[in-house]
């Protein structure tokens, strides 16, 4: 691990009862971007489970909960406005004055993407329908905007904790002092289950292979459009069931965008991305 930033000085936090000094915080990292911590939690020394995505620089993400951050960790490789994704991304440390013990914070997930995903998850638009829109343009990882994500069940006890929401208010601080972006999620308003059950199925041809040949007959299919029927273009592509599963895969190598926004059937836009 490495201090991947340190601010000398003071900030002051509120909480459900009195003012806080932050007298100190450090983010820390890992050198190669992994995940900085592997352990579930403190009755386990093993992560629930990993997952390979197609969108992170490893081989799998750790996650501890399978309703909510498997399923959200899958949403997020599914969109298009999503460059990179990395599970338990840095853990920030901060002292506050009168208390000996220091904390620390590890947020569930960090992911850069099109500032547009930023803006409309900001205004306060559910998680889902942000996953479900098309993206036409190329995304590269440097023009992507980090975004960190903490993400919550309904049903998770500390939401009701004041210590706890002591905490998170102090943590905002610190994120907001330094220009990072920081969202918690909770389950019934970003998590859908019709589309979760989409995004499985798709998820299926995540890791299929696709080579130039299969992105040349799909350009040609094209042609002159920018858009085609997601039957159409399956059936160009060899129809039931390989050109399905082919598109699948197409829109998670990033050479097609498919509207999910009103589920997953023949007439269902599907998209050629700048520079495909």
């Amino acid at each position: 691990m490495k201090k991947g930033e340190m601010v000398s000085g003071s900030l002051k936090s509120t909480g459900a009862n009195d003012d806080y000094v932050i007298e100190y915080f450090v983010f820390a990292k890992s050198k190669d971007g992994s995940p900085v911590r592997w352990v579930a939690n403190g009755h386990r020394t093993h992560v629930v489970g990993l997952t390979p995505l197609n969108k992170c620089r490893h081989l799998g993400l750790p996650w501890e909960s399978r309703p909510v951050e498997l399923v959200a960790l899958k949403m997020l490789a599914a969109c298009s406005r999503v460059a990179e994704v990395v599970s338990q991304p840095l853990s920030l440390f901060f002292g506050v004055r009168g208390i000996k013990t220091q904390f620390r914070y590890t947020p569930d997930t960090t992911v850069w993407v099109h500032h547009s995903f930023r803006d409309e998850l900001a205004a306060g638009k559910p998680l889902h329908e942000i996953v479900a829109t098309p993206f036409c343009k190329a995304l590269r990882r440097s023009d992507a905007v980090e975004v960190t994500l903490e993400l919550k069940s309904d049903e998770d006890k500390s939401l009701d904790d004041d210590v706890d929401q002591v905490k998170r208010d102090m943590v905002a601080t610190i994120y907001a002092h330094v220009g990072k972006d920081l969202f918690l999620l909770k389950r019934s308003k970003h998590i859908d289950e019709r589309f979760t059950a989409l995004v499985m199925e798709l998820h299926l041809a995540a890791h299929d292979r696709v080579g130039p040949l299969d992105k040349a007959r799909c350009a040609l299919a094209f042609g002159e459009n920018r858009v085609l029927p997601f039957g159409t273009l399956s059936a160009e592509l060899g129809g039931q069931p390989s050109g399905e599963r082919m598109v699948k895969a197409l829109h998670y190598k990033e050479f097609v965008s498919i509207d999910l926004s009103a589920g997953l059937h023949p007439l269902t836009p599907v998209w050629i991305r700048q520079g495909a």
